[in-house]
């Protein structure tokens, strides 16, 4: 959707004036309680004009100019920054229509957004509050947002909270979305430990323990999706109810999988970083269809993060003991288990998944006893990317007709 252009209070264009007011109040807005402790800078590019804003000791600090040692930079046109500040669009909003661009720490950008009260309106629904939850000891980086009946959210192998950004809004509207990065992804916890579907399932269960959650409705992509469908399998009357985006289940085409190694040389520094980070992009871009959706910036700052995200020798340690359990796993014991699942269940596939073949997600349906199956024409692996619109009409209808989850009383 087109982004809402802000206007000042005359009725005219922003100015440079509005934009430096709003930018230099937001220490007035600053909301103490969201940030935990955080220490942390970024450098905020509005139009021709720079801001470094800081938080330190509980603190919020703006100066004009730009910031000596920002951990996150954001650039953003005037009118899409007075829209977002105000709520009329959100970040992803912001990004997917490339008025917004990122580079740094990724996630440090998005929780910028969750520390300061909106502009001249309560706080709603659809702002977000970044937590961390101790699930069975284990801290779990996540998004919580929306009123209503709980619905989890579950990202891929390799990524994180974000990549749910360009839905949650929408979503929020009527749900309470719980959005976690998995254990060894993004900012939670990645502890020595076997990275099993098992172990992902464990960690979901505690998550929506310490949340308060006796029942809810779970989406995943990817390796997001198989831990759902364990879930389901060893926690049932925790699940009421699974849509699966190109979920990971057995058969996934090696070829893609291998690109990870040359990301992640056998012997650090054996190849330039440079060209880890330019192979990433590469990996990336064939998630999609139609790489040209997203802007060379976009998969700039996706490469960037994932590489500062696995620069840690346990991320690392994670991704792979993750993949190891992808590739091995038995077709004949998945399949034939999927037979206990009997809640409603919502299979799409992107019908150009190069990492999963929608070949597999008709296996897949089949073996559900209560399943709808749909494909997108034209789609990669990240239907929430690729396509948003259509992935938010199957969700919300789905979610509209499905069993709704339980928040303990």
């Amino acid at each position: 959707m087109p982004t809402r252009s802000a206007r000042t209070s005359s009725g005219g264009p922003p100015t440079d004036d509005t934009i430096r007011q709003r930018v230099l109040g937001l220490p007035k807005r600053f909301r103490q309680d969201a940030v935990d402790g955080m220490v942390a800078e970024w450098e905020l590019r509005v139009g021709p004009q720079t801001f470094a804003i800081s938080v330190v000791d509980h603190t919020c600090f703006v100066r004009e100019g730009p910031s000596t040692a920002p951990q996150s930079v954001i650039a953003i046109e005037p009118s899409a920054w007075l829209a977002l500040d105000e709520g009329a669009i959100t970040g992803g909003q912001a990004f997917l229509e490339r008025q917004l661009s990122v580079t740094g720490n990724v996630d440090l950008a998005v929780r910028m957004q969750t520390m300061f009260r909106p502009y001249r309106r309560a706080r709603r629904g659809s702002d977000f509050d970044y937590v961390e939850v101790d699930a069975e000891g284990l801290k779990l980086s996540t998004y919580l947002l929306g009123k209503g009946d709980p619905v989890v959210l579950l990202h891929g192998l390799g990524g994180s909270k974000i990549t749910w950004l360009p839905v949650l809004g929408p979503l929020a509207e009527h749900h309470r979305l719980i959005v976690p990065d998995l254990p060894g992804h993004g900012e939670s916890d990645k502890p020595r430990a076997d990275y099993s579907p098992r172990f992902y399932a464990r960690a979901v269960r505690g998550l929506l323990k310490e949340l308060g959650v006796e029942q809810a409705v779970l989406i995943g992509n990817s390796l997001g999706g198989r831990v759902v469908l364990e879930l389901a399998l060893r926690s049932p009357d925790r699940v009421a109810a699974l849509a699966l985006l190109d979920p990971s289940v057995p058969g996934l085409r090696w070829r893609y999988l291998m690109g990870f190694t040359r990301v992640f040389p056998t012997e650090i520094g054996a190849v330039p970083f440079l060209l880890r980070e330019r192979w990433m992009q590469l990996v990336i871009r064939r998630l999609f269809a139609h790489p040209e959706r997203l802007s060379p910036e976009a998969y700039a700052a996706g490469a960037k993060e994932f590489i500062r995200i696995y620069r840690s020798p346990q991320a690392r340690m994670a991704f792979f003991s993750s993949l190891r359990h992808v590739v091995t796993e038995r077709p004949e014991s998945f399949f034939g288990s999927l037979r206990r699942i009997k809640q409603p269940t919502l299979v799409v596939f992107g019908a150009e998944d190069r990492l999963v073949p929608a070949r597999l997600g008709v296996r897949l349906a089949e073996h559900l006893p209560n399943s709808t199956f749909v494909t997108l024409p034209e789609v990669g692996h990240v239907p929430q990317f690729e396509a948003t619109a259509e992935t938010l009409q199957l969700l919300t209808a789905f979610l509209a007709g499905a069993p709704k989850g339980k928040p303990r009383l």
